[in-house]
């Protein structure tokens, strides 16, 4: 939207976005003046090679058309003021000539004629018109922007002489608009960072800063990746453009490494190409055009000290009408990519955190309300216990010929409601560890000491399920609360047997950790040695969609209790400072799970050896 050519509402090289989108105000005082050094320099130059009329052109970078910016002399009208000039001829037009002022664009050479009547691109607008000179504004990467159009009633007026005037003072121009572009882009920057810091919905804005990324750096798609903690693997959560649809729905992903995004979240640098064909670690998984149409590809990360590291990427597709012009992103273009990416990390961070401590807040006070809850029940269901007690104790001592059948059908009704009592009693005991999972009361332990007594208690004594014992000798000893870590073991053994029905195998390895695979097991960041746990079976496995729920509360595949041993068992582990995670994968039968506890440091354990002489060990 423009008005007899201001740059103030105008689309600028370089930057296609408008006022008013994202809150951005722009700074009038600063246009107005760049406005006015536009003007001034194309009167001047209309002065300097003697023309009476003359015109500043832009380029718009998104259309590819030249726009009538400013004018100097008489007889303009509002209708020619408002031309737009498409750069390249429309398909199967009659008329071959470009214009002279196309001709310079698509060229980027200066262009005069003494005879425009005789010019084989000369399009007129004027009856006077004799002669004309224009020429080209440069960008600094060397690309032409627009141009200065000067006319001459007169014949034969402009030579070689009028250009190297001009050129001067193009460049003059040239400069304006880019310091104009880049007050426009600094002060949308500095409006989105604002937006960031305040904002109350973060899937909002986030959508709103890859639309607005996509306007600032004149691109056809701006796309967000974060990493999914549960699955480890990059997935689209934003997009601007032909990705859009793939947005949240947890189909367009790429793992840690996989393809230029991956790359780029596994490194945490840039890339910036141009045929994103040409650079090797192109894979194409996920292309916002057909590969041959992307003209520039450009990825930056999005990563914090708390934050796994995301990507944002944009892309540019080839346009025919800008063939002249340098299509590749700039270092100007990257400055801008990162600093939305800084932006948008710190504001993904912090709403995180925020959402962190209310989940905090919210799941003690429901501690507080479920155990009080539970207890009250507990206490209820003790009393009904009693009274079906004394119930049991008449009917017991009757024999059935000695009770009329409604009697009987009270004897049925009261082992229904036994029953039930019991599986009441089961689920208050599932809600009481759930809420104490984490509180804990460690000492010294021996963890294969623990692991013995887990099975001894834990394992049916006549089972078709094989036991596999693999337990390294001289393990550290670590710091826990061995009754709660055997009520996670146990969660662990008894999920194992209960998915091999027909018979099977459960293998449980102690070890101490390789330190170079820690990091690959679990995001959990370790500062002392660990030790690793491995519970592996032969039963239907976990797919990758269950993964990523498993350890989610209420989340259970099993017919009976009410989903929480799971989520319990993450709890206990993690109370503990360790960390669990399920590894399984379609090459190996059965689910593996992976449990990394850390060993105290020396001035908290006995004597003992060390955790580098078990390794060597």
């Amino acid at each position: 939207v423009y008005t007899k050519g201001t740059l103030a509402d105008a689309s600028l090289p370089g930057a296609a976005f408008e006022r008013g989108e994202f809150g951005v105000e722009l700074s009038q005082t600063s246009l107005a003046e760049a406005d006015e050094i536009l003007k001034a320099t194309l009167e001047e130059a209309t002065q300097a090679v003697g023309g009476n009329r003359g015109f500043l052109a832009l380029v718009d970078m998104t259309s590819g058309e030249l726009v009538l910016r400013f004018t100097a002399g008489e007889g303009w009208t509002d209708d020619i003021r408002r031309l737009r000039v498409n750069v390249q001829a429309a398909p199967g037009a009659t008329n071959t000539r470009r214009g002279i002022t196309r001709h310079v664009v698509i060229n980027g050479r200066a262009y005069w004629t003494g005879d425009v009547s005789s010019d084989p691109h000369y399009i007129g607008f004027f009856d006077d018109v004799k002669s004309e000179i224009a020429v080209p504004l440069k960008s600094s990467s060397g690309g032409t922007i627009g141009v200065i159009n000067i006319e001459s009633p007169q014949s034969d007026v402009f030579n070689e002489k009028h250009i190297e005037i001009l050129a001067p003072l193009c460049r003059r121009a040239a400069i304006v608009v880019a310091m104009a572009e880049h007050q426009l882009r600094e002060e949308a920057l500095i409006s989105i960072g604002r937006d960031l810091n305040s904002a109350s919905d973060l899937d909002l804005l986030i959508h709103d800063v890859v639309e607005q990324a996509t306007k600032i750096l004149r691109a056809d798609d701006c796309s967000l990746f974060l990493m999914d903690e549960p699955s480890e693997m990059l997935e689209l959560v934003a997009s601007h453009g032909p990705l859009e649809e793939h947005a949240g729905r947890h189909t367009a992903r790429y793992r840690p490494g996989e393809g230029i995004t991956g790359w780029v979240a596994q490194n945490a640098r840039v890339i910036r190409v141009g045929d994103p064909r040409t650079d090797p670690r192109w894979k194409g998984l996920f292309a916002e055009a057909p590969p041959s149409e992307i003209a520039a590809l450009m990825a930056v990360p999005v990563y914090s000290q708390r934050l796994k590291t995301g990507v944002l990427r944009v892309v540019r597709q080839r346009k025919g009408s800008l063939y002249f012009l340098p299509q590749e992103f700039t270092q100007a273009d990257e400055d801008i990519l990162v600093t939305l990416a800084g932006q948008m990390a710190v504001a993904i961070d912090r709403t995180r955190l925020t959402d962190r401590l209310l989940r905090a807040e919210r799941m003690a006070a429901w501690g507080e309300m479920s155990a009080r809850a539970a207890h009250m029940i507990g206490n209820t269901v003790f009393g009904v216990k009693g009274h079906l007690n004394e119930l049991n104790y008449i009917l017991k001592g009757k024999s059935d010929d000695d009770l009329d059948p409604d009697w009987a059908d009270v004897r049925e009704l009261s082992g229904h409601v036994t029953r039930g009592i019991y599986r009441l009693e089961g689920i208050l005991g599932e809600f009481r560890d759930f809420v104490l999972a984490t509180q804990l009361h460690t000492v010294q332990s021996d963890i294969n000491q623990i692991l013995r007594n887990v099975t001894a208690e834990t394992f049916p004594k006549h089972s078709n399920v094989d036991l596999v014992l693999n337990l390294s000798p001289g393990m550290p000893p670590i710091l826990a609360d061995e009754a709660k870590i055997k009520r996670a073991f146990g969660e662990l053994i008894e999920n194992s047997i209960d998915f091999q029905p027909e018979g099977g195998k459960i293998s449980i390895k102690s070890s101490l950790a390789e330190p170079k695979w820690v990091n690959t097991l679990c995001k959990t960041q370790f500062q002392n040695p660990v030790i690793r746990i491995d519970f592996s079976d032969e039963g239907p496995g976990i797919s990758e969609q269950d993964r990523a729920r498993i350890f989610a509360p209420f989340y259970t595949k099993k017919a009976k209790g009410m989903g929480l041993g799971m989520s319990i068992v993450k709890g206990i582990i993690e109370a503990h400072g360790g960390a669990i995670t399920e590894i399984g994968n379609d090459d190996e039968p059965g689910a593996h799970f992976v449990i990394l506890l850390p060993i105290p440091p020396a001035e908290k354990r006995e004597n003992g050896l060390s955790p580098q002489e078990v390794l060597e060990k």
